[in-house]
């Protein structure tokens, strides 16, 4: 979130990449657009955001060359960033960005809907996508199936973000979005104001050692494993370099790496995240041209060990999305989000379109299979619909398929690219004022901790124990490693201390008591974030040590100040399952720590949403 506002003012610089008014007889000079971008960089304004926008449109229609290069030339100033990465970011991701706003209907707000999607300047669109027709109408009577008692153990990983080209002892804290490298700019000749170590650092991404060895401890470990989720983003966040020819590697290897360790007995099932095309986040539609089958034939093949044959075409022929059962009565859903997430500027082009490639479609399908024949399904995405980086229509259209097709039918649902410890529930009246309570609870959405540290959070993963007849979550139990330790582990020759966070359970039940024989349910969880309005300010309440939990315990990570309304905005944001559920007004209510963590705290100040969870947005 450090960088959020970093991003928009880079998009506002490369919105002179682009317009949907018929071109002028005499276009805008570069001194116009230079003046109308800079203005809305700093105003931050929804009316400079459409100014600029509208006349950048106009002077990328004379010409899109001249339109990429005076990008190139603003961007270090406005984002503070290294040209060569504005350069590539640029060159990577502006083609796509100028060809859809050309396409987009400005006369129908898209303009209005762009600015607040890239910039946050703007306030959100209205939803249009309107009421979704099901098969069937939804059964008066629902069966749930009964808890068998017998739990098995899942694994969680989500946002791994390796980077084969980390370098131990060089600069960690550097002015690019992913540092512990060495870049053409680099003095290699000046020490580093804080030097990598060899198991990473709070602004870095993933080393494979530290990959490695937190399978190792899982090998070691966690017994009697079932199977494993992997919930996206392997590439690290070097965008600006990024191509298919490198991302490619690098997915093969990771996969590789977590199948040799769990062996092969343990199914891992994957889903596709923003990271894994190249450019980072471009995933084409049926109607704005394009193609990403590459990617989605590699990830065929890549994912084989895992997959059976029909769930592998399923991949190549679903844009990645596929349905699989690991057990009878059992079905994984696993989407391709990325076709709801507003970094993806091929979506601009229609937002008319509520339903890229029929995904949502596709997924009542497949539910309405899952009931007809009384299987129970797990939905697994890499962006959650609940984060605001997901388009409004696509947010609430995904809302009422979960409201159909719960409690009976969609036992859980898991997703990623926050890279925080997280969750959101779902109620029956959807977000209607005043039915939020736990009668209403219907589902939860469970967000991975990531195993990247990037940004100031420490590594980490989840264990699930899952009752093998209702496939609800009896248990949560999050690991960590605490990186501000690491120079002490090289120092002495030591690996990282990977060890139980906090047990869900064992955390929140003095709080909301919960018998052995009940799951950790979406009204349990409601009844939790009443706890935490009971007590906000309370350094070891429920809610504190939530917010601790948030960050996986890193010492870097922003406090949450309970004499503004953070805590409030937290609260409201677990219970806001669609991206477009109403929160209060960000204040000032993040702090920097100051109690010595390894690097600077998130400047969460000012985020005006703080609790969009947006860590893998524009560009990063």
């Amino acid at each position: 979130m450090l960088f959020r506002p970093l991003t928009a003012a880079f998009a506002v610089a490369a919105i002179c990449t682009t317009t949907a008014a018929a071109p002028t007889a005499t276009p805008p000079t570069e001194a116009q657009v230079r003046e109308l971008v800079t203005k809305a960089a700093t105003s931050k304004t929804c009316e400079d955001c459409v100014a600029a926008l509208r006349v950048s449109r106009e002077f990328a229609r004379d010409s899109v060359t001249a339109a990429i290069e005076l990008s190139k030339s603003m961007c270090p100033n406005i984002t503070k960033s290294p040209a060569d990465l504005c350069n590539g970011n640029i060159d990577k991701q502006m083609p796509v960005f100028i060809e859809s706003v050309f396409k987009a209907d400005f006369d129908r707000g898209d303009d209005k809907a762009i600015c607040h999607y890239v910039t946050d300047n703007c306030p959100p669109p209205p939803v249009t996508a309107g009421t979704l027709r099901f098969p069937r109408p939804k059964p008066k009577v629902l069966t749930v199936p009964a808890h068998s008692g017998k739990l098995i153990n899942v694994i969680h990983l989500s946002d791994w973000h390796v980077d084969e080209l980390y370098e131990p002892g060089t600069e960690a804290q550097c002015d690019r979005n992913t540092c512990c490298r060495t870049f053409p700019t680099t003095n290699t000749s000046a020490p580093p104001i804080r030097a990598a170590s060899t198991w990473g650092d709070y602004h870095c991404d993933t080393p494979v050692k530290l990959t490695r060895d937190l399978m190792q401890f899982i090998k070691k470990e966690i017994s009697d494993i079932d199977f494993g989720i992997l919930t996206g983003d392997i590439p690290p966040h070097d965008t600006w370099l990024e191509t298919k020819e490198t991302v490619v590697p690098i997915e093969k290897h990771s996969y590789e790496t977590i199948a040799s360790f769990l062996g092969d007995g343990v199914n891992v099932y994957p889903t596709i995240g923003n990271h894994e095309v190249a450019p980072a986040n471009l995933y084409p539609t049926e109607k704005s041209g394009g193609s990403a089958q590459w990617l989605y034939n590699s990830l065929s093949s890549q994912w084989s060990p895992w997959l059976t044959p029909s769930a592998r075409l399923q991949v190549r022929n679903n844009h990645g999305a596929y349905s699989t059962s690991p057990h009878r009565g059992f079905r994984i859903i696993s989407l391709n989000t990325n076709f709801c997430l507003d970094d993806n500027y091929y979506l601009f082009s229609d937002l008319s379109d509520t339903d890229p490639n029929h995904e949502l479609r596709w997924l009542i399908s497949e539910l309405q299979h899952a009931e007809d024949h009384n299987e129970r399904v797990w939905i697994m995405g890499h962006g959650a619909p609940y984060q605001t980086s997901c388009l409004d229509n696509w947010s609430d259209l995904y809302y009422q398929v979960v409201l159909r097709y719960s409690p009976h039918v969609i036992a859980e649902q898991f997703f990623g690219h926050s890279h925080v410890d997280d969750f959101a529930i779902y109620y029956e009246h959807g977000n209607e004022a005043g039915v939020k309570n736990a009668r209403t609870a219907v589902g939860m959405g469970w967000t991975g901790p990531s195993v990247t540290p990037y940004k100031n959070l420490n590594p980490g993963f989840r264990m699930y124990k899952i009752d093998t007849s209702s496939w609800n979550v009896f248990e949560s139990v999050t690991y960590i490693a605490n990186l501000d330790q690491a120079a002490q582990w090289d120092a002495k020759s030591e690996t990282p201390n990977w060890h139980v966070e906090y047990s869900a359970r064992e955390a929140y039940s003095p709080y909301v008591p919960l018998s052995a024989d009940e799951p950790l349910s979406a009204a349990w969880w409601h009844n939790v974030t009443e706890a935490f309005e009971n007590d906000p300010g309370n350094p070891t309440g429920p809610f504190q040590e939530y917010w601790k939990r948030h960050s996986k315990q890193s010492t870097a990570y922003a406090t949450c100040l309970a004499n503004t309304t953070c805590p409030q905005q937290m609260i409201c944001a677990l219970r806001s399952a669609t991206g477009v559920d109403a929160c209060v007004a960000a204040e000032n209510g993040f702090k920097k720590r100051g109690d010595g963590g390894n690097g600077e705290a998130v400047e969460m100040v000012q985020e005006t949403r703080p609790w969009s969870m947006k860590m893998c947005g524009n560009f990063w």
